[in-house]
């Protein structure tokens, strides 16, 4: 599998179980997307929940759109994983405003998270307005957002 860079088109984000928001089966052109790998097991994911969240707020009526993948961790049935994932939210972020799917195949774990060699979650990507990577993990999501979303 070619590797996933800055600049290529973004894979695909259908065929995610979708726990909360609508779901979204395909990039529309004009928008801006920060796609954010999570777990429900990583500390660090629990934290930069509200931070997602703040970004959706802020941005949501110039276009951002925040769409958390969660990864799973261990083998459960669908009920289950949404169970759990439904609790994790609640715990989390209670006033969630964005749509949280779960990739219960690894699909986009292998679409994603590999071919751009992230290991670590939280893992956001930043998807420009023509449906390309514009960041992979940005340091900064609040400088990098801005300036996506601006066309820089």
């Amino acid at each position: 599998m070619p590797d996933l860079k800055v600049g290529d088109l973004a894979p695909s984000i259908n065929d995610l179980e979708w726990v909360r928001g609508e779901p979204l089966e395909t990039f529309q052109r004009g928008k801006v997307y920060i796609i954010a790998f999570i777990t429900t097991t990583c500390p660090a994911c629990a934290r930069e929940m509200p931070r997602l969240r703040q970004l959706q707020k802020k941005y949501r009526d110039v276009g951002l759109d925040v769409i958390g993948v969660v990864l799973l961790e261990r083998d459960s049935t669908v009920a289950e994983t949404r169970a759990d994932v439904d609790a994790w939210l609640n715990r989390t972020c209670p006033n969630l405003n964005f749509g949280i799917g779960v990739d219960l195949t690894g699909q986009k774990y292998r679409l994603w998270m590999e071919p751009s060699h992230s290991t670590e979650v939280p893992t956001p990507f930043i998807v420009d307005r023509d449906g390309n990577v514009a960041a992979i993990d940005p340091t900064d999501l609040d400088d990098a957002v801005p300036k996506v979303l601006d066309g820089r």
